[in-house]
């Protein structure tokens, strides 16, 4: 089968909207730059991770993963509009793709949080982290690690809010 005709496929699965496809084209060179992004975080090179990243982003809006992963190499060099705007984009994709009740529609809702969080607003970032903790909980039981990593999360920015 065709990479043209896989990427179809994945697209009528997907039930991508036809005013946000992508091409064909920009759909393999974004998984090209995403696997450029690896190398360069294997090496530890940060800076050409987030180029890469931007670059998949920008060819494939419409791929939660490289939206959510751009967003926290802008979260971490600290453009937190610039990461709250991928997140703003992932987090409708996900819950159109997987649901509202997905650890990916969690992961986007944490990192959310973590954005609020890095501004000063610990208020609204509890309740990105109760969104995602009660998703994660249903989902993965109240002992598994992710919870309890986004719990402890959870109650730490509690006590800053307070």
């Amino acid at each position: 089968m065709t990479n043209l005709c896989k990427i179809a496929i994945i697209m009528i699965c997907y039930h991508i909207p036809a005013e946000a496809q992508t091409s064909a084209d920009d759909i393999n060179l974004s998984v090209k730059e995403f696997d450029l992004a690896n190398v360069a975080m294997m090496k530890k090179d940060a800076e050409q991770a987030y180029i890469h990243l931007q670059k998949a982003a920008s060819l494939d809006p419409t791929n939660s993963t490289f939206l959510n992963s751009a967003a926290f190499m802008a979260m971490s060099n600290g453009e937190l509009d610039v990461a709250m705007d991928y997140l703003d984009d992932a987090l409708p994709l996900d819950v159109e793709r997987y649901g509202e009740s997905h650890p990916a529609v969690a992961s986007v809702l944490s990192n959310m949080g973590t954005v609020w969080s890095k501004k000063g607003d610990h208020k609204k970032a509890v309740e990105f982290y109760e969104q995602a903790l009660a998703i994660v909980e249903k989902e993965l039981g109240k002992t598994h690690p992710r919870v309890v990593n986004i719990r402890e999360i959870r109650d730490a920015e509690k006590s800053k809010a307070e």
